[in-house]
């Protein structure tokens, strides 16, 4: 984003005639390896250990919902709704613009519930019984700035490590093995969408459903299952049981009608 605003005020720059050529035209880049890491089960765990209650269900909404981080911070109490026995979040997606009611997954539902009771009793204490309440709101009960909620985030997340570094020590690690570990176990913000995304796909979820719930395009979230989904172990043990489960079962029906064919050819 730098590179290329820089490439915009080179070029009006040469339009006004105050330099002759963009130095930003064609500039090299260096070659980077994409992120590829997701949150383990585990990872997760240590987080939500560690983290205060309003950082807690932020992690489970940005994990489960698969919403960019601003579309989660900004949502009220009474986008909440229920039917069916389903829990929803109602948002307008700030990028798509996408008016969804995004399925609240089975595990947020006691976080969400406990946090909508808490939310009825700060407005009736305020005497305001009906104003909506901000579902993860900073410590002034106000919209989180992004800047002040990474600082938070990471506050929580650096509890976390040195909590699992203690339990490491006495488990007879040395320090070098643990700081080793802990970098190799080191997970972003940015990562809990894709882990969603993966976690989708490993459960079955076609492609248009996790694009329907992420607000990614179809062809962009097919992109992330083929970077990251074939990498997951789980993918192919899946893959190894089933073929396991298959063997001395008679043929599917598609391998019976492909040897008919051949027969008869």
């Amino acid at each position: 984003m730098t590179l290329a605003m820089f490439r915009i005020l080179m070029k009006l720059a040469v339009r006004l005639n105050w330099i002759m050529t963009n130095p930003a035209a064609a500039p090299g880049r260096i070659p980077t390896t994409p992120r590829s890491e997701i949150w383990l089960p585990e990872d997760e765990d240590r987080f939500l250990s560690a983290a205060p209650p309003t950082l807690r269900l932020a992690f489970l909404l940005r994990l489960y919902p698969v919403q960019r981080p601003a579309d989660m911070l900004e949502r009220a109490t009474n986008r909440v709704s229920a039917r069916d026995g389903r829990m929803f979040i109602a948002l307008r997606q700030r990028k798509t613009g996408a008016l969804i009611d995004v399925p609240v997954h089975v595990r947020i539902e006691t976080h969400l519930r406990e946090r909508l009771a808490q939310a009825q009793q700060e407005a009736e204490a305020a005497g305001q019984v009906d104003a909506p309440r901000l579902l993860v709101p900073s410590p002034r009960g106000k919209v989180w700035r992004y800047r002040n909620f990474a600082r938070a985030w990471d506050k929580a997340l650096r509890r976390a490590n040195l909590r699992q570094a203690r339990q490491l020590l006495r488990d007879g690690k040395t320090k070098a093995e643990i700081r080793a570990l802990l970098t190799q176990q080191h997970r972003q913000r940015r990562d809990l969408r894709r882990t969603g995304v993966v976690r989708l796909a490993e459960a079955g979820a076609t492609t248009p459903q996790i694009a329907a719930l992420s607000g990614h395009s179809i062809d962009y979230c097919q992109r992330i299952i083929d970077t990251y989904l074939p990498r997951r172990t789980e993918v192919a043990l899946g893959g190894i049981e089933a073929w396991e489960r298959h063997e001395g079962a008679a043929p599917s029906k598609v391998v019976r009608l492909a040897a008919e064919r051949r027969r008869r050819s």
